[in-house]
C-alpha cells in the first residue's frame, strides 16, 4: 500500500493545505527528472515536462483514489505526458517489429568483454536509438526497478505486452551494443 508520508501529504492538499504539495515534490522530483530526463535529453524541455507533470499531479489529486499506489499514480501522470509531449514533437518511433524476426543466434555475447565503463557508453548510445515509449519502460525496469506489473499499470499495457517489449527491446540493444563493440574493433 502507500506509504503514510504519501496519503498524509495528498490529504493535505485535499483538504486545501496547498503547502503540502511541497512534499510531494521533494519526495519525487528526482525519480521523475531521472526518468524524463532519460527520454528528453534536452534539459530545458525536461525541466518543462517535469514541471507539467507536477502541475497536472497537483490540478488532478482528487482524482487519486487510495487504494492504489501513490508513486504508481504519478508516474502513470508522469508516463503519459513525457509521451504526449514526445508526440507533439513527433519523437515517437519504435523497436517494434524491426528486430523481432532476429534469430537468437545472431546475438553474441561479446559484451562480456568489455569493461563496464565501455558497457555504460555502449548502453548511453543504444538507448537514445530506443522510442521514447521503449525508453521508458527500460528505465522504469532496471533503473527504477519498478515490476512487470506496475510498468504495465503505468503504461497501460497488460503485463504480457509489457515483457514481450522488454524481450524484444533487450535483443535490439544486444544486437546493437555487439554491432558498436565489432565496428570500434573494425575501425
Amino acid at each position: 500500500m502507500t506509504t503514510f508520508d504519501d496519503i498524509y501529504y495528498v490529504r493535505q492538499v485535499r483538504d486545501g493545505n496547498t503547502e503540502a504539495f511541497v512534499h510531494i515534490v521533494h519526495h519525487y522530483q528526482r525519480m521523475i527528472f531521472g526518468m524524463v530526463g532519460r527520454i528528453i535529453p534536452n534539459n530545458t524541455d525536461t525541466e518543462d515536462v517535469v514541471q507539467e507533470i507536477f502541475i497536472k499531479t497537483f490540478q488532478s489529486i482528487g482524482k487519486f483514489r487510495e487504494d492504489a499506489e501513490f508513486s504508481t499514480w504519478i508516474y502513470r501522470i508522469a508516463y503519459n505526458t513525457t509521451i504526449s509531449y514526445l508526440r507533439k514533437q513527433k519523437h515517437l518511433s519504435s523497436v517494434e517489429g524491426k528486430f523481432e524476426n532476429l534469430p537468437e543466434e545472431d546475438i553474441d555475447d561479446t559484451i562480456d568483454s568489455i569493461t563496464l565503463e565501455q558497457r555504460l557508453t555502449y548502453l548511453e548510445t543504444v538507448l537514445a536509438k530506443l522510442s521514447p515509449d521503449d525508453a521508458m519502460i527500460v528505465t522504469m525496469f532496471y533503473m527504477k526497478d519498478l515490476s512487470i506489473r506496475t510498468i504495465s499499470e503505468i503504461a497501460g499495457m497488460s503485463e504480457g505486452n509489457i515483457k514481450v517489449k522488454l524481450h524484444r527491446i533487450r535483443k535490439f540493444m544486444n544486437f546493437e551494443i555487439n554491432k558498436l563493440i565489432k565496428d570500434e574493433a573494425a575501425g
